[in-house]
């Protein structure tokens, strides 16, 4: 019963981690989401 709650705690933990992360990213806007966004000559606006 205790590794079950344990384990259930673990997964909505890691869920409200993920879902606050992306929310964070999101508001800064596509190039910061971007995995590429330091090296990207895109359409980010930033020449480089």
């Amino acid at each position: 019963m205790i590794a079950n709650l344990v384990i259930g705690g673990a997964i909505f933990a890691y869920a409200g981690w993920a879902l606050v992360r992306h929310v964070k990213k999101s508001a800064k806007g596509a190039c910061a989401a971007c995995h590429a966004a330091d090296h990207c000559r895109g359409s980010c606006g930033t020449e480089r």
